[in-house]
């Protein structure tokens, strides 16, 4: 099966909810439409948003791909998207449900839930299901909404908020029902997370990021692993083999512009790491995920 993607695409650009043709009323924070509007996308698929990016599904079937992991698109999916997160996704005609687009907690600045919302903000998944009362809750939401933004009544963009502000709710209580799949974000995990997603390119080891935050290596590792549950060099390494997935999948960089673009003086090296991390070299991850996608 041939690739369907344009792998001239470098996947360079966060693009903005302007790109997609989603047009705001009064408000420049939140912004609401329906699925059905949205399954061909005015931005070719994949890529990436510089918002949060929120789908309820309240009916349909296909699949949502997430930074290559594929989810099952049906009644009550919840799909919650990061920014700078690479996705693509097919579903059938008959598909409808909610997008929620908002840029981030801005809104919510000096609310004493803001630390409730950063979890919510920051999960570790980003799919999962609802049913029974909760899921209707959630549609009821979700579909005030989209009423409210569609109408433009008064006040729409403080009940925008509000809305919104119970959806995370929602989501931050289930999510914490889960504690196998996510760890409890605080100030710290943000900012060493932000400080990550800056400088992977640059700097691979500990002590830079130690340095930035003004602790110890030592010190570092040992918060991080407490908090997050993962090393700093393997959380350092994931977020270098994410990029790497994505350019070979998505663009025409050989592995060795590659290689220089995640920081890697030797393409030889980057290759062996790519490898041992994922069990297969750079040129048969590529060749694979083309033929599938």
């Amino acid at each position: 099966m041939k690739k369907k993607h344009d792998h001239h695409h470098h996947l360079d650009t966060l693009h903005p909810m302007d790109s997609f043709g989603v047009v705001s009323g009064l408000t420049k924070q939140v912004r609401v439409t329906r699925l059905e509007n949205r399954l061909i996308p005015a931005v070719p698929f994949p890529h990436k948003h510089n918002f949060f990016h929120l789908v309820v599904i309240t009916k349909g079937s296909g699949w949502h791909e997430i930074d290559f992991e594929r989810h099952d698109v049906k009644k009550g999916s919840i799909f919650f998207m990061l920014p700078a997160q690479v996705h693509s996704w097919a579903m059938s005609k008959d598909t409808c449900g909610v997008v929620i687009e908002f840029e981030g907690l801005s809104m919510f600045s000096g609310d004493e839930a803001y630390n409730i919302f950063s979890d919510a903000l920051m999960p570790s998944v980003n799919y999962f299901e609802v049913a029974g009362t909760t899921r209707e809750e959630i549609f009821t939401h979700a579909q005030k909404m989209l009423t409210e933004y569609e109408e433009e009544k008064k006040d729409f963009e403080i009940l925008l908020r509000l809305h919104l502000a119970t959806l995370l709710l929602l989501f931050s209580r289930i999510i914490q029902d889960q504690p196998k799949k996510i760890s409890r974000v605080s100030k710290f995990r943000e900012d060493f997370t932000n400080l990550v997603e800056k400088f992977y390119k640059k700097h691979h080891g500990v002590e830079f990021y130690a340095k930035t935050l003004g602790i110890t290596p030592k010190a570092l590792t040992a918060k991080v692993n407490r908090i997050i549950g993962k090393s700093v060099r393997d959380l350092i390494q994931e977020r270098c083999i994410l990029e790497s997935k994505r350019l070979l999948a998505y663009s025409d960089l050989s592995v060795s512009e590659i290689a220089i673009e995640l920081g890697f003086d030797d393409p030889n090296y980057f290759t062996r790491f790519f490898t041992s991390k994922t069990k297969q070299n750079p040129g048969k991850f590529r060749q694979k995920v083309r033929q599938v996608c």
